[in-house]
C-alpha cells in the first residue's frame, strides 16, 4: 500500500521535531501551547492516534530517518550506564539480522553510529536523484539549533553563515552535549543525521546536508521578524527548498528542557511546552509563508519524538521490537537509577505523542482526524511513498527498516481528506 496521493502531488516534506510530551500534555484542555492549538491546529490536521516507537529520545530520531528499531544504547541516548556519560560509539557488532522476516532491515547489536550499509532517507535521496554532488542542496537537509555556537564543544566544520556542519564528536569519544550551556543548547543526540556513517564518513555530504538552523531577530513593537542562516535562505524560493528537511530546535526551544540555560526564542528562560510554542509562533510563519508551501506540493509535520516516558509507553500499528531490545518502550536508563523509576506496561512503544500536518491543497483545514493510527515509522514509509522512493529497502519497493514491515499503513485518505484536490479525487 502506498500514501494516498498521486505521483509528485508532495515535492517536499518538512518535518519539525519537538520533545518529550504525550497527546493529554500537548493538546489537551490544560495545554499551555497556546499558538499550537489555537493557530496552528485550526490551519491543518491534528492527528490524535500518532505514537512515538521508543524511549528516550535518540532511538525515536533515528527510527524516523532510518526505520532502525531501539536498541540499549539508542534507547539510552547513547548514555553509558551506570556513569550515564555521553558517548558517540558504533552500532557493534552491526550486521544485517539473519532473520529478515522478523526484523526486516534491522541490524544486531547496541550502540549509536550506524554502519555504512544502513541507509537513511536522505540516501535514498541522493541515489534516486542522481548522487549528491547533482543536487548537493536541495535533495536533503537536517538544520540543528544552536550547531556549532561554541566549536570546541560541538565540533563540526565552520560554516560560512555561522556555526559548524555536522557536528558530532569523534566516532569511540565522549559526547559533551548533553545537557546545554547558556551559549549553546545544541544536543548531538536531537541531531538525526550525524548517526549513520552513511553520512558522516563523506565529510562534503555530511556539511551541505546537516547545517545550522540559523536565528531569528524577533521584531519589536509590531516590527517583522528577521531572520538569518540556512533555513531561511533555503525556504526563500521553490528550488531552493529541499525535498526531505529535518528541523531540530535546540534544548530550550524544543521543549526537553523546562528551565533554559540560555535563551528561549523570545529572551526568557522558560521551556517545556511554552518554550516550544514560542519557537512554533515565530518559525511557523516562516515556513509555511514560503513558496514551496504556498504552491501546495510541500507536507508539513509538527509531531514530538516520545511521550511520558514513566507513564505512557503505549504503541500502534502493530509496532514489532528490534532484535536487541524486546520492549522498545523501555529505556535501559530507568533501570540503572537508583531507585529505578517505574514504567506504565506494556512497553511496547513511545506512547501516543499526536501530530499536526500541514498542506493548504490536500489537507482540510481545521480536521480532526481520529480515525487513522500511525507511529514514526508509519510516517517514514509515508515521505518515501510520497518523494517517489519506490525500490529498495527493506522490502524491495523502497522502504527502510520498519517502515518495511508487512501490513504497515501510510498516509491514508483519512489525511490527505481533500477530495476535491486535482488528482485527490
Amino acid at each position: 500500500m502506498r500514501a494516498a496521493l498521486p505521483a509528485n502531488a508532495i515535492r517536499h516534506i518538512i518535518v519539525v521535531e519537538l520533545e518529550n510530551e504525550s497527546f493529554s500534555s500537548t493538546f489537551g484542555p490544560g495545554s499551555p501551547a497556546k499558538y499550537l492549538n489555537d493557530t496552528l491546529v485550526p490551519q491543518g490536521e491534528l492527528i490524535e492516534n500518532y505514537y512515538a516507537t521508543g524511549h528516550v529520545s535518540l532511538d525515536n530520531y533515528i527510527a524516523q530517518i532510518s526505520g532502525q528499531a531501539p536498541n540499549p544504547l539508542s534507547s539510552s541516548d547513547c548514555l553509558q550506564l551506570p556513569s550515564f556519560a555521553g558517548s558517540f560509539v558504533n552500532v557493534a557488532p552491526g550486521n544485517l539480522d539473519p532473520d529478515q522476516a522478523t526484523f526486516p532491515g534491522q541490524v544486531d547489536g547496541s550502540g549509536c553510529v550506524y554502519p555504512d550499509s544502513v541507509r537513511t532517507i536522505g540516501n535514498q535521496l541522493d541515489a534516486a536523484r542522481g548522487g549528491s554532488a547533482a543536487r548537493a542542496g536541495t535533495a536533503w537537509r537536517v538544520y540543528a539549533e544552536d550547531m556549532g555556537n561554541v566549536p570546541a564543544r560541538d565540533m563540526g566544520t565552520p560554516d560560512p553563515l555561522g556555526g559548524t556542519d555536522c557536528a558530532h564528536p569523534v566516532v569511540g569519544g565522549p559526547d559533551p552535549t548533553n545537557a546545554a550551556i547558556p551559549a549553546d543548547q545544541y544536543a548531538t543526540r536531537h541531531n538525526p543525521g550525524v548517526y549513520f556513517h552513511s553520512i558522516i564518513d563523506n565529510q562534503a555530504e555530511c556539511d551541505a546536508k546537516v547545517v545550522p538552523l540559523g536565528t531569528v531577530a524577533v521584531g519589536v513593537g509590531g516590527a517583522p521578524d528577521v531572520f538569518s542562516g540556512h533555513l531561511a535562505h533555503d525556504l526563500a524560493s521553490e528550488s531552493t527548498t529541499p525535498e526531505f528537511a529535518f528541523i531540530t530546535p535546540n534544548l530550550c526551544n524544543d521543549g526537553h528542557d523546562m528551565t533554559c540555560k540560555g535563551p528561549n526564542t523570545e529572551g526568557g528562560h522558560t521551556g517545556g511546552l511554552v518554550g516550544a510554542d514560542l519557537w512554533l509562533k515565530h518559525w511557523m510563519p516562516l515556513i509555511l509563508g514560503s513558496p514551496a508551501y504556498q504552491s501546495g506540493h510541500t507536507l508539513v509535520v509538527v509531531t514530538f519524538d516520545e511521550g511520558n516516558a514513566v507513564t505512557d509507553t503505549a504503541s500502534c500499528c502493530n509496532e514489532q521490537p528490534g532484535p536487541a531490545q524486546p520492549l522498545p518502550g523501555v529505556s535501559p536508563i530507568f533501570a540503572a537509577l537508583k531507585p529505578p523509576l517505574p514504567v506504565s506496561p506494556p512497553g511496547t512503544g513511545g506512547g501516543k505523542v499526536g501530530a499536526v500536518l500541514l498542506n493548504p491543497r490536500y489537507i482540510i483545514a481545521g480536521t480532526d482526524n481520529t480515525t487513522g493510527a500511525y507511529n514514526h515509522y508509519s510516517a517514514l514509509r509515508s515521505y518515501e511513498d510520497l518523494l517517489g522512493i519506490w525500490k529498495g529497502g527493506s522490502d524491495g519497493l523502497g522502504h527502510l527498516g520498519f517502515a518495511g514491515q508487512a501490513g504497515l499503513v501510510p498516509f491514508g485518505r483519512d489525511v490527505f481528506n481533500n477530495a476535491q484536490a486535482p488528482g485527490n479525487a
